[in-house]
């Protein structure tokens, strides 16, 4: 048996496995040549379920979003998370995370009391 079809074997009841196994073979080959893909397979009922991952593209959705919030932040400085949230149509959570995230980098700094203050680009990034 090829060890590809013991994969499959293992998350298929008795004998479907059978119906699947050529498939599930050659959609593994052809991901050899997108080593940036992953996928994942799960039993359903009457079948199953792949899904594939692209690697890097949750990451590259932050980071936009990060670089983002820092030049929306360079352009309009002082804003605070309630009102950044309005603007960019982006939560208050997520705004709060990468706001952590450029003060670890040193690239905002928030200037003022917690209510009357705002965040500004630091003064080496300016």
């Amino acid at each position: 048996m090829h060890p590809q079809q013991a994969d499959c074997r293992s998350i298929l009841p008795d004998q479907q496995h059978r119906k699947y196994s050529s498939g599930y073979i050659r959609i593994r080959k052809e991901l050899e040549s997108y080593p940036e893909l992953t996928f994942t397979v799960e039993e359903t009922s009457g079948g199953v379920l792949v899904t594939f991952k692209q690697a890097g593209r949750v990451n590259e959705g932050i980071n936009e979003g990060i670089v983002g919030l820092y030049n929306y932040v360079k352009q309009h400085p002082g804003l605070k998370i309630p009102e950044l949230s309005k603007l960019l149509n982006v939560s208050s959570k997520t705004l709060e995370r990468w706001l952590k995230q450029l003060k670890d980098d040193k690239k905002v700094i928030h200037r003022g009391s917690r209510k009357a203050g705002g965040y500004h680009v630091t003064e080496e990034n300016s």
